[in-house]
């Protein structure tokens, strides 16, 4: 027994070991200053640590082991003060220190860092960019002014070029340096369009960020870089608004499956759909879904995932579910009736529409106000309209749907989880689907205009 443990102990020593990471601090002017460690883990900021600074100004900041060591960008916050204050700055993956010991900090010369060679790194690469990037877009507009005919045109013309070629030797650099904040680097830049490459025109700008998202982006690195959305919400409107190319956009999102791991995958295709179908992009979705649904990496098909299996345009709607509270809602005691889409538009009717929506939504609540004053006409067209509410509160669900001049009116009081939500893949409210008289559904969109326009 003695010669197991004797084998056993180290390896549990140096196990705890290499989770240990820590960050020493000296900030003796901000003493008594409440403070926070936020870490970024996709589109959450993690609070990891709470404290107080000391009398001395000297404390530790031990990164909990759950994300030890940790690689990415963090925000350390002062808490307890109108002027608040901080620093955003990488963290190495390793312990290192950082001091300020002026009371008033003006700029980075003030933060003195030790063994993180990743926070004056990033301070370096902004300013080498910025730097050719306005002197770039100054030459450019010169050169959209000048007559090609005067004699200072091909000067302006050189320098452009001069400029254009030191970018390009910006970004080689960048891409042979292993550190974090060279890797992190252009996901600030493409948050404010720039790209990887000085472009002039919105979709040639478009196309350099959408190909290095697609073909050298490191999905680890945007996990912590602060921008997980931003960047996912930024790609999917390059996509669909810019390049409109749904294959393009289909093999670009089958380039990222294939390099990432199933949490971020998951996370990822799941905002992707959440930002599709926001735009009621039904036909992008479905460009996705096959490789989606052939992926190893999905780890659940909840939420905003559900849009890759359910309520495409062109598929069968599913059924409305209807759960009707018998008495007290808290008792959750329930009479259960089945609308099936293939009889939604039956008795002569020609399409249904199923709309739904939440109270105090400003876009559900203009829709709620147009929608009585065009029921008529969408009656004579033949169309049922069914409405399902995302209201957990009865009295409010009911002050609203009693006015209504349409019969169909249904709540289960289980908000955007209901049945009825999460089978159609309604992320958002309002959203409203279009099903013909098969059942198939017809448009996927978010306002009453669409509607109308869709059915004229």
């Amino acid at each position: 027994m003695k010669t197991k443990l004797k084998t056993i102990l180290p390896f549990i020593l140096l196990n705890s070991l290499a989770f240990s990471q820590t960050i020493q601090m000296e900030f003796p002017h901000f003493a008594g200053r409440t403070y926070e460690l936020i870490l970024f883990q996709g589109d959450a900021q993690v609070k990891a640590i709470q404290d107080t600074i000391p009398a001395n100004g000297k404390f530790t900041l031990k990164i909990p082991k759950e994300y030890a060591p940790y690689t990415g960008m963090s925000r350390w916050l002062l808490t307890n003060s109108a002027e608040g204050g901080g620093l955003d700055m990488p963290i190495p993956g390793k312990d290192f220190s950082v001091s300020c010991l002026v009371a008033k900090p003006s700029g980075e010369k003030d933060f003195v860092y030790k063994n993180n060679d990743d926070a004056t790194l990033l301070n370096k690469l902004f300013r080498e960019q910025q730097t050719i990037v306005s002197r770039s877009a100054s030459l450019d507009a010169v050169l959209s002014t000048y007559d090609r005919s005067d004699k200072s045109y091909p000067l302006f013309q050189q320098e452009y070029a001069k400029q254009q070629k030191a970018y390009a030797c910006f970004q080689q650099d960048l891409s042979k340096n292993n550190a974090y904040s060279a890797r992190v680097f252009n996901i600030f830049g493409f948050t404010s369009g720039v790209g990887t490459e000085l472009q002039k025109t919105e979709e040639a700008r478009a196309r350099n960020i959408s190909d290095h998202i697609a073909n050298s982006l490191d999905l680890n690195v945007l996990y912590t870089s602060g921008h997980w959305t931003d960047i996912i919400s930024s790609w999917v409107d390059i996509h669909t608004q810019v390049l409109k190319d749904k294959k393009a956009f289909a093999a670009d999102f089958a380039k990222i499956e294939k390099k990432t791991n199933p949490k971020l995958f998951t996370d990822f295709a799941g905002k992707v759909a959440y930002f599709l179908t926001k735009k009621g992009a039904d036909d992008y979705i479905a460009a996705l879904s096959p490789t989606v649904n052939q992926s190893s990496k999905i780890l659940a098909f909840e939420g905003s995932m559900n849009a890759y299996k359910k309520a495409l345009i062109g598929s069968q709607a599913p059924d409305i579910i209807i759960k009707e509270h018998i008495g007290d809602p808290n008792f959750h005691n329930h009479k259960t009736t089945i609308l099936k889409s293939t009889e939604l538009a039956g008795n002569g009717l020609n399409k249904t529409l199923v709309i739904f929506y939440e109270s105090g939504c400003g876009p559900c609540e203009n829709l709620l106000q147009q929608l009585p004053g065009n029921y008529e006409a969408l009656k004579k067209k033949g169309i049922r309209v069914i409405t399902i509410s995302a209201d957990t509160d009865e009295q409010v669900y009911r002050s609203k749907a009693n006015a209504f001049p349409w019969k169909d009116s249904f709540c289960d009081h289980e908000g955007k989880s209901g049945i009825n939500f999460q089978n159609y893949g309604a992320v958002g409210t309002p959203t409203i689907f279009l099903i013909d008289r098969s059942g198939k559904i017809e448009a996927k969109m978010a306002g009453l205009d669409e509607v109308l326009d869709k059915l004229k």
